[in-house]
């Protein structure tokens, strides 16, 4: 699996295994993990002590079994595809992911699916995997102020908590590791300092449910040395698969009991987009804020300012509001798209009797798409 923006790829592929397509026998536990790349989604917890973990990868069924597929629907406005995994008799479910990409829009809406197909009540977490390309610089941004480090013999130190913005970030270097981050809003953001492109992951948080390890978001990252689990010491540089540079963004789902039958779904976005530094500050539906907006009286116009990464083709516009909240003025500011980083540095003329401002963008057909900002503006 390989997501794109224009000519810019996101995913890490493992050349070793390109094209190539082993059968169940050839991916397994007696045959060694064939790690492809891409984006995986497997239970959770993992583990190989109890027999409520899942002691994997490898596995013959879920990850390294054949799954089937169909189009759900095709439009030119929107196309939907199905995959669906066999049935895994060890955790006693089958997934399904179900893909869906829009026109006009560099979102991809995935909603993973498990399905108690035993004859037993199990209790599991849904575990969606995203392993991206790190032979060139790569930050990882989140909304977090707490972490730990689950594997690796290591202290890993490139991860910086800034306690003012609440951003949690970790740079990628060349040593294993593997770490829990407790964010407080459901996103986080991956960007290509040196090619100023980003991956954005949005997905719902549920923070009165237990969570597998005990946070919604885990990032494993792929380098030199070792780490230790129940079975024994592991050398990356042993591995088949290569010890090549990629980090895993993890997103997980709380743990979830189901009876014989019974279903639970976990939706999550990713979004590409250009941006302008490679500095988060937030996420919206819409866009990835490098620069939060501000607007200020000058001469007698306004000056608005602010960077963005955009999701959506659309027009940027500036609503204003006077203090009986009636639009007083509406300016068409420019056409945005997923390819195109934007910066605003714009005077514009607005009238004394507007209060605040909301900056919006609507989609090439004129639709209300996102609020990315409301902002006071001094008389």
């Amino acid at each position: 699996m390989q997501l794109r923006l224009g000519e810019r790829e996101f995913f890490y592929v493992n050349a070793r295994h390109l094209g190539r397509v082993y059968p169940p026998e050839e991916n397994c536990a007696a045959a060694g993990w064939k790690n492809y790349g891409g984006s995986k989604v497997w239970p959770a917890p993992q583990g190989w002590e109890r027999r409520n973990q899942w002691p994997g990868p490898p596995d013959p069924v879920l990850d390294g079994g054949p799954y089937a597929w169909r189009v759900v629907s095709e439009s030119p406005e929107r196309v939907c595809l199905q995959l669906e995994s066999p049935p895994d008799e060890y955790v006693g479910l089958i997934f399904s992911r179900e893909i869906q990409l829009r026109a006009n829009s560099s979102t991809l809406r995935i909603v993973h699916k498990m399905r108690n197909v035993s004859s037993r009540v199990v209790r599991w977490g849904i575990w969606q995997v995203t392993q991206q390309n790190a032979s060139l610089p790569l930050c990882v941004y989140a909304p977090a102020r707490h972490y730990r480090q689950m594997f690796g013999d290591e202290p890993f130190r490139h991860v910086h908590l800034d306690h003012e913005t609440g951003l949690w970030q970790l740079h990628y270097a060349d040593q294993v590791a593997k770490l829990a981050v407790h964010v407080e809003h459901g996103w986080l953001a991956t960007i290509r300092p040196m090619e100023l492109f980003a991956l954005v992951e949005t997905f719902p948080l549920f923070p009165d449910r237990p969570y597998p390890d005990g946070a919604p978001v885990e990032v494993w990252v792929n380098g030199r040395g070792t780490y230790t689990l129940p079975t024994g010491k592991i050398n990356t540089q042993d591995d088949p698969n290569g010890c090549d540079a990629y980090i895993e963004t993890e997103a997980l789902s709380p743990l979830v009991e189901l009876k014989p039958g019974e279903e639970f779904s976990f939706p999550l976005c990713w979004h590409a987009a250009r941006v302008v530094s490679p500095v988060v500050r937030s996420v919206t539906q819409a866009a990835l804020i490098s620069e939060v907006p501000t607007v200020e009286r000058e001469s007698g116009n306004v000056r608005l300012t602010g960077a963005f990464g955009f999701f959506e083709e659309g027009m940027l516009e500036l609503a204003a509001f006077t203090q009986d909240r009636q639009i007083s003025d509406k300016i068409e500011i420019s056409h945005v798209s997923p390819g195109d980083a934007v910066r605003l540095n714009h005077p514009l003329h607005l009238g004394q009797e507007a209060h605040k401002v909301s900056l919006r963008l609507r989609s090439p057909d004129g639709k209300l798409l996102a609020e990315l900002a409301a902002l006071p503006l001094d008389s």
